[in-house]
């Protein structure tokens, strides 16, 4: 009966209309191929290594999850959503089948997960219960961890912008971070642990970044500050071009941050092997400035990821806003999944940055060839080094003002003061609650 179904639907079909049909067939595979973007071909093995994942559950970050914990070698990942506890059962559930899946694949496979909202009192407490472990379940330099994802900001979403001070229903007054400031106070916080690391162990530290960071460009020089209080108040009301921009220069800042945490990182560890030589100031004769050997990296490395252009979390946050673009977005979205690659693809440059081996020295763009015959060597895709900007599974440079050092360290400066700023009003307003 199918057969008779298929013939009597195709029968009066000419053999013009089929070619032109198989034709319309491939060049919609070959757009949604190329929409894909490149496949990341590195594998590292990951057996007995911990990731942290800090982010919340979107589509991506529930892929990337259950991509790493199907492979070969899985590691172990603690999941670390800023959800308040006690956590969703929607999401217990979702998390406990990817974990039951990997197992019955791979029973080395671990996943954990547990709450940590976007306070500075969740910081503490998180890395409080790090250092507490028990001395036998740990090795000479604590506990293990060999990445740290940044999974959060990037996409385009009204809430990245509501810091600054909430009330909950106690109207208790409580800081909240935006995410840059998250980022911050936790990588400070969790420094000292992983400085005490083996040299020899590889360390990533990874960011994504939103594909709207190239918007807030022409507006780098007026001003790359947080939104003020003011202005957070009024994030309920602003315009779907405000929240484009305004997610991109909050990423430009972290771009800039991570470039200058880098050379922190790389500051210490040159310090720590006595590679840090004072030379006479010419400004100054009677003084001296000390400088590192720059050939001296730090085995925990900054990248940055730009992501691609998600449907979920970026392409629906631009253009979803009034009923019509709703009703829009459902006319429309078989086009869009063609044209917006799936959450398969758009993982692939976090695990090119996971996965790729580490790249000794700076970039050559001199095309070599290895031997005659074979193909060029791609520098770019084949290895990441600190304070790397990944894109499409390679290494892209950015625009000459965001490699600006200064500019770099005033951002990461204007940004640590307002860290140390909240942190200290939220230890008064602990001391004060303990002492009521």
């Amino acid at each position: 009966m199918p057969v008779h179904s298929l013939a009597t639907v195709f029968g009066n079909i000419s053999s013009s209309q089929l070619i032109v049909g198989a034709i319309t067939f491939a060049l919609i595979i070959f757009v949604k191929a190329w929409a894909g973007g490149r496949k990341c071909t590195w594998e590292r093995d990951w057996k007995g290594k911990m990731i942290l994942v800090v982010a919340s559950p979107t589509t991506t970050i529930i892929t990337l999850i259950d991509t790493l914990l199907h492979l070969p070698s899985p590691p172990q990942i603690l999941f670390l959503p800023d959800t308040k506890s006690p956590l969703p059962e929607s999401l217990l559930t979702l998390l406990h089948t990817i974990k039951l899946s990997s197992i019955s694949k791979n029973p080395s496979a671990q996943l954990h997960c547990e709450s940590l909202p976007l306070t500075p009192e969740s910081i503490r407490n998180f890395v409080i219960k790090w250092n507490s472990s028990p001395v036998q379940m740990v090795g000479e330099g604590g506990r293990r961890v060999d990445c740290i994802i940044f999974g959060k900001g990037w996409e385009v979403d009204k809430s990245n912008f509501l810091s600054n001070l909430t009330k909950n229903e106690k109207e208790e007054e409580i800081i909240n971070w935006d995410n840059n400031q998250f980022k911050f106070h936790f990588l400070n916080s969790f420094l000292p642990l992983l400085l005490k690391s083996p040299l020899e162990r590889d360390i990533r530290i990874i960011q994504l970044i939103s594909p709207t960071w190239s918007s807030a460009l022409p507006a780098l020089a007026s001003s790359l500050n947080n939104l003020t209080k003011e202005e957070g108040e009024k994030t309920k009301k602003i315009r779907k071009l405000d929240l484009i921009n305004g997610t991109g220069k909050k990423n430009l800042e972290s771009l800039l941050c991570f470039k200058h945490f880098q050379i922190i990182l790389d500051t210490l560890e040159a310090i720590q092997r006595g590679k840090v030589k004072p030379i006479p100031n010419p400004e100054k004769p009677e003084e001296n400035l000390k400088v590192r050997d720059t050939n001296v990296k730090s085995n925990i490395k900054s990248i940055s990821v730009i992501m691609p252009w998600a449907r979920d979390e970026v392409l629906k946050g631009s253009l979803v806003s009034s009923p019509l673009s709703k009703l829009s977005w459902i006319l429309f979205y078989p086009l869009i999944l063609i044209l917006t690659p799936s959450s398969k693809s758009t993982v692939q440059s976090i695990l090119f940055a996971l996965s790729a081996p580490v790249r000794e020295g700076t970039i050559d763009d001199t095309p070599k060839v290895a031997e005659q015959g074979k193909e060029i060597y791609e520098q770019r895709r084949n290895g990441v080094a600190g304070g790397d900007v990944i894109r499409d599974c390679g290494v892209v440079d950015l625009p000459p003002v965001l490699s600006d050092p200064v500019l770099a360290k005033a951002v990461y400066e204007e940004l640590e003061k307002q860290v140390e700023k909240g942190v200290k009003e939220s230890q008064t307003k602990s001391k004060l609650q303990k002492a009521q």
